[in-house]
């Protein structure tokens, strides 16, 4: 094209076309350093939108499946909470019948220990009828189990009270209280392995909820390098595109003067 023309003005369209791309570099840099992320639109980076947002939704999942991992938890630690106190309660009513098992006491002090006898054996029923957790009787030889997303369910069935005194009617004679030491000696060790084994359980799910935290942590990682703003490059670009917008306008400013200096030659 001709120097000088009228018509067309070339420098000025370079320079405002130039000046266009300066201007959409500015606004993207400005949006990123405003909303923190690098991909606002699908357009900044359409592969990098549909990983980053497949990355979320395993980052949600996993944390949920965390949290069900610790209710599960929560469950089984207010069944364990429960047979910690029924122990409590066997090895007290173990030292009742002991002492009501001896031939030195009188029939009125053996009234008196069965009378705290029968109490524990009424607290731990109660303990094994009605313990709960959200609504539900902890203690039942219904089958739960707990999702924890990619993993398998993790299942425990916490099984009914261990502790309750069954046979053991009384300990208002000497063959009574000796029953009853036998079956209480069976009882305490029946809840001990009911114990170890909820214990067992709450260890498994302790382990799969801190795999998952370390998923959410890694996921989460690999998310922001997706789609997080590095506001250290994104500085440099807004002073880059603020420079290039001044210089831009500047050079168009001097394109479109030029052309008007040609009516001097109609003078």
């Amino acid at each position: 094209m001709a120097a000088g023309s009228i018509l067309n003005n070339i420098s000025a369209l370079s320079a405002s076309r130039t000046l266009g791309i300066t201007q959409s570099g500015l606004d993207k840099t400005i949006g990123r350093l405003t909303t923190g992320m690098r991909i606002n639109k699908a357009q900044d980076d359409a592969a990098g939108l549909a990983i980053s947002n497949r990355l979320g939704a395993d980052i949600r999942v996993s944390a949920q499946a965390r949290r069900n991992a610790y209710d599960g938890i929560s469950y089984l630690q207010v069944a364990d909470g429960a047979l910690d106190e029924v122990t409590n309660l066997l090895t007290r009513a173990s030292e009742l019948a002991e002492q009501a098992r001896t031939g030195t006491i009188s029939s009125t002090n053996r009234e008196a220990l069965n009378l705290e006898f029968q109490v524990i054996k009424d607290a731990i029923k109660n303990v094994g009828d009605n313990a709960r957790f959200n609504g539900e009787v902890v203690f039942s030889a219904t089958t739960k189990f707990v999702a924890v997303a990619s993993f398998t369910n993790v299942d425990f069935t916490i099984g009914t009270m261990n502790g309750n005194l069954a046979s053991a009617t009384d300990i208002l004679t000497t063959s009574g209280a000796a029953a009853a030491m036998t079956e209480l000696d069976s009882l305490i060790q029946n809840v001990s392995m009911q114990r170890a084994t909820i214990g067992s359980r709450q260890q498994y799910l302790t382990t799969i909820a801190n795999t998952l935290g370390i998923q959410v942590e890694n996921f989460t990682s690999a998310n922001s390098q997706i789609r997080d703003a590095n506001v250290a490059d994104e500085v440099i670009n807004l002073t880059k595109f603020q420079i290039l917008t001044q210089t831009g306008i500047s050079s168009l400013a001097q394109s479109n003067q030029a052309a008007q200096s040609m009516l001097g030659l109609l003078r």
